[in-house]
């Protein structure tokens, strides 16, 4: 509890700070003329990334032998958003899918599918803008941001790869339990064509959603710019400073628009855009989650029923 009212309060703060660097008059003529057909795209792009995680975490627990059908890894993902975007305060999406994982399956087993599945779809965005950076030109501030953002990254995955092939501190608990998740790479690299395809395709889509978000605001953004802005952002909001985002997303795209020489009006409208772009979607998680529950409840409230009619016919047969 006292976490989630420091986030909230770091979040207030981050989006008083980013308020009072814009034109309230602008971001009232922005959001007024814009055009919502453009925003349904967008939010159809933003449904498809989703439904292409799902089908991703599926390609994941098929190679490490969780035998659970797509239907309940694609509704598990949804149920995850709505977590992450609308239930900011209690449970983690990651942390919800684990434990619906770890019901059926081992929880390490479990817990290195929803964290390889993060993963990938991380290192994936990272190479596809990494790429894209090679064909734009930024200031030199945004430059040094995305260099060492990059590089931290990059460092990251070496540190992976060395604690994957050289373990050491087995003798801590905790260290041999992580240990014993990364290990579980060895099964991701084999055949890894349709995980790599989903990651790629499910980028692309996020690219898409953001750009359209972009062209909806009229911002003189190409596609490969608003892609590596879309990586930093998405970056930047996965420091657990804020809720769900809000504030660090504003605050960020607000002065990074103003290093561009663009109106940070600009930078907060899409910020706020996105923002709305992730509620619209959790909601449909939650709508999913709330199907679930009332099948659970229906399959208990069945199975009750049984035991009564038997129990019944028991005494009557007596």
């Amino acid at each position: 509890m006292i976490l989630f009212f420091t986030k909230l309060i770091f979040s207030g703060l981050a989006l008083w700070w980013a308020l009072h660097r814009v034109d309230f008059n602008y971001l009232q003529l922005s959001f007024k003329e814009l055009p919502l057909s453009v925003y349904a795209a967008a939010f159809a792009a933003m449904c498809c990334s989703i439904s292409l995680n799902g089908l991703r975490l599926y390609c994941i627990a098929k190679k490490l032998k969780l035998h659970e059908p797509f239907k309940l890894l694609h509704q598990l993902t949804w149920i995850g958003m709505f977590f992450n975007q609308l239930l900011p305060s209690g449970v983690g999406g990651d942390a919800y899918r684990i434990y619906t994982l770890a019901k059926n399956n081992d929880l390490t087993l479990s817990s290195a599918a929803i964290l390889w599945d993060r993963m990938l779809g991380i290192l994936c965005l990272w190479l596809l803008s990494a790429v894209l950076l090679l064909t734009i030109k930024l200031p030199s501030h945004i430059q040094l941001l995305v260099t060492t953002l990059y590089c931290l990254i990059f460092a990251g995955i070496i540190f992976l790869i060395l604690f994957i092939r050289y373990p050491i501190l087995q003798k801590y608990k905790l260290v041999a339990n992580l240990w014993k998740i990364f290990a579980t790479a060895k099964c991701i690299i084999k055949t890894p064509g349709a995980l790599v395809a989903t990651s790629i395709s499910m980028a692309i889509t996020n690219f898409l959603a953001f750009y359209l978000l972009v062209t909806a605001l009229k911002i003189p953004l190409n596609f490969a710019e608003s892609s590596v802005i879309f990586t930093l952002s998405l970056i930047i909001i996965m420091i657990p400073l804020s809720i769900s985002g809000w504030g660090l997303r504003e605050g960020f795209l607000t002065t990074c628009f103003a290093t561009l020489g663009l109106p940070p009006e600009m930078g907060f409208s899409l910020g706020v855009l996105q923002g709305l772009l992730m509620l619209s979607t959790g909601s449909i998680g939650a709508v999913f989650y709330l199907f679930a529950k009332k099948t659970k409840n229906s399959l208990a409230n069945s199975g009750k029923k049984d035991i009564i009619n038997t129990t019944k016919a028991g005494v009557a047969q007596g």
